[in-house]
């Protein structure tokens, strides 16, 4: 129960019999449509062996709110029964809107976008750590970290990216571009040619060497300066390839470089872990 973690031990074991139509749908549980095929595998699994998770809900009157637990609930209703087994505790609106996103978070088929939303979420408006949700997620931190990095894409890129069916991993790789206009024009090409997301992240590096050459003969545009740029592109490819394995085994990284004068400064920023 990913929800768990909220309640004291001393919570957890007691599990009492409601009657269904005593249950009211909370007013925290994510609007999302449930799959019908599942739904049904799941009702003849309690019809073999019952219901084993219990749900949650809070005393209202003289009815109760279903904090976690809505598919399990229908699944019940649709195998006939009329009892589900449940935690009756009283919890208040953000620890109930907090458990009810953990759970939204943890069902089959969601947006690696909307992951992404709901980790924002849990941070902005519940104050946890990227860690405190790996924990309760049961993920690694850096994973909660990558997840995040997705939401630096603007709206129109991301609701591109969902059009075309695209992986996380060429969302990922689009983080490379700093320039949304050449997000987009990387996107277009994309859906006009089919490509592997290996050949897609060449692509991207491609496009992203053509953008630091560019720099390099707009700040440099002096003799002096033309025997090096070759040695500057080699030196970044190799910084990229570095910054590649990196976020590859897990860890949070970004490359940034811009000229002051006549100096590139090369910034690269490592998030650790916060335990």
């Amino acid at each position: 129960m990913a929800w768990s973690i909220f309640l004291r031990n001393s919570q957890r074991s007691l599990v009492v019999n409601i009657p269904i139509e005593k249950i009211r749908i909370g007013k925290f549980q994510p609007r999302y449509s449930i799959d019908e095929e599942e739904l049904q595998e799941l009702a003849t699994s309690i019809r073999q062996v019952g219901v084993i998770q219990p749900v949650l809900v809070r005393p209202a009157g003289d009815y109760y709110e279903l904090i976690a637990g809505e598919r399990r609930m229908r699944a019940t209703q649709l195998a006939g029964l009329k009892e589900i087994p449940a935690i009756v505790r009283d919890i208040s609106d953000s620890e109930a809107a907090a458990i009810a996103l953990v759970e939204n978070l943890q069902r089959k088929g969601l947006h690696f976008f909307e992951e992404a939303d709901g980790y924002a979420r849990l941070i902005s408006e519940f104050n946890m750590t990227q860690t405190d949700i790996a924990r309760r997620m049961g993920l690694s931190q850096s994973t909660v970290a990558n997840k995040l990095r997705l939401l630096r894409l603007s709206e129109s890129v991301r609701k591109k990216i969902i059009e075309l069916g695209l992986s996380e991993r060429h969302a990922r790789a689009l983080l490379e571009l700093e320039s949304e206009q050449d997000q987009l024009e990387l996107l277009e090409i994309i859906a006009r040619k089919e490509m592997t997301v290996k050949e897609w992240e060449q692509l991207i590096r491609r496009k992203k060497g053509r953008f630091i050459s560019q720099e390099i003969k707009k700040g440099k545009a002096t003799k002096k300066m033309t025997p090096i740029i070759k040695d500057l592109k080699l030196f970044m490819n190799s910084l990229e390839r570095g910054i590649k394995t990196l976020r590859d085994a897990g860890l949070y990284v970004e490359l940034h470089h811009h000229y002051e004068g006549n100096k590139l400064q090369i910034t690269i920023e490592v998030e650790v872990s916060e335990e």
